[in-house]
Parts: structure tokens; C-alpha cells; sequence
């Protein structure tokens, strides 16, 4: 079921125009129907848990960040993995942060990998349709700048999803603080749904072709980005 504005606003107890504010600065996840914008359940629960777990106030969600935000350029300096092995979500989620570690040697792989657990002990990170955006609950003491590594794995693996569908695409988010986090789930949430660009992610095999394909639809979805 989804939900509107009004219904949002109502679950967050703050004003509808607040909303409209999140909407504008891509800080909550949202579509549009037939000119409405629209909120899908499960990616609220979801958004709502880690602003929980970020003790942000929404408030300050709303409000726009100091730095335009590129997707793109995030998945620039993270990294694209592809063909990962494992045959557990454990086993996927540690064989990726080892492959990570390699192209962001400041990483913590074995702390990341034990935080990340956590989290999905406390909330599956699958959003359906095959694809989690594993994390942890507190970021800043991982990274100092932003990286988004996007990994699939070569197998898809039980995620605790919704759908109960399995995973095999995972976007790992390493913000510099918990506002970034939210802003950069909230637009991953929009790009990701467009068919052509979930098509690429799940086919090709040139990390190349993919990040073009992600920054052409990032700049048709929401215009010329600056990292």
C-alpha cells in the first residue's frame, strides 16, 4: 500500500509542508502517481528505523545540505565489484567488505563487517526486488568522506526481504555523518527505479558501462549533480 503526504506527515508528526521539503531536497524516499507523490510502505519502514537509529531530527532531514549530493560520483570512489561470491548473507556481506577494503584502505573491514550484522539482526536492509543497501547504525567513526561500493554477487543469497525475495545486488553506504546517509538512501531509493538502469546493474559485466548508465539516469531523474 502506499502512502501520501497527508499520511506521512501524519506518521512523522510534522506539517505536510515540512514533507514537501523533503521531497524537494531528495531526503525521504518517494514516487509520483498521476502528479501525486506517493511513499511505498516497506521503504518507509525501512527510511524511518535508520532515522530512528540516526537520532536525526526530521526537522533537520528537511532542511538542505551544505553539498549537492552525486550518486554517481559516490559509486566513483566506492567502487564497482561484480561477480562477488558467498553463499549466506554473512558470507556475502564480509567477501564484499573484503574487496572493498582493498579500494578504501581506511575501512575497518572486520568492524564494518560485525556493525552491518547488527543492523540487519535489527531490520533486514533488503528494499525487494533483489537489492539491500547494507549498513551499519552509527557511520561516522568509518568513513570521513563519502563512498557508496556497489557489489552483486554472483549468486543471490537470503536477505530477511519483504518480498522474500533473495538478494544479489548490494549497495553498501558509507556517509560522513548520519543527515548524509538518509539523503543518499533517499536517492538511491528514486534511481532505482528506473527499468533501464536496474536492467544494467543486473546484467553487465563493465563496471564502465554501468556507472555511465547510472549517471545518465541520475542527470535525466534529477538533474546536473556536483559531488
Amino acid at each position: 500500500m502506499n502512502l501520501s503526504v497527508k499520511d506521512i506527515a501524519g506518521l512523522l508528526n510534522v506539517s505536510e509542508k515540512t514533507i514537501y521539503r523533503m521531497i524537494q531536497n531528495e531526503a525521504i524516499p518517494c514516487f509520483r502517481v498521476g502528479g501525486q507523490w506517493r511513499f511505498d510502505r516497506r521503504e518507509i519502514a525501512s527510511w524511518i528505523e535508520d532515522t530512528r537509529a540516526c537520532k536525526t531530527p526530521i526537522e533537520a532531514i528537511a532542511e538542505r545540505d551544505e553539498e549537492s549530493l552525486s550518486v554517481a560520483e559516490f559509486i566513483r570512489r566506492g567502487g564497482v565489484y561484480l561477480d562477488v561470491p558467498g553463499v549466506s548473507q554473512a558470507d556475502a556481506v564480509k567477501e564484499c567488505l573484503s574487496r572493498i577494503a582493498k579500494h578504501i584502505p581506511q575501512i575497518d573491514a572486520n568492524g564494518l563487517f560485525d556493525a552491518i550484522i547488527e543492523r540487519e539482526a535489527l531490520c533486514p536492509t533488503a528494499i525487494g526486488h533483489g537489492v539491500a543497501f547494507p549498513h551499519p547504525r552509527v557511520f561516522g567513526k568509518f568513513t570521513a568522506s563519502s563512498h557508496i561500493a556497489l557489489c552483486r554477487l554472483q549468486k543471490p543469497v537470503p536477505f530477511g526481504a519483504v518480498d522474500h525475495e533473495d538478494v544479489d545486488m548490494l549497495f553498501f553506504i558509507f556517509p560522513k555523518n548520519e543527515r548524509r546517509f538518509l539523503r543518499i538512501q533517499a536517492k538511491l531509493l528514486r534511481l532505482l527505479r528506473d527499468d533501464a538502469l536496474v536492467s544494467c546493474l543486473k546484467s553487465s559485466s563493465d563496471p564502465d558501462e554501468i556507472m555511465a548508465v547510472i549517471s545518465r539516469t541520475e542527470s535525466s531523474v534529477f538533474g546536473e549533480v556536483h559531488a
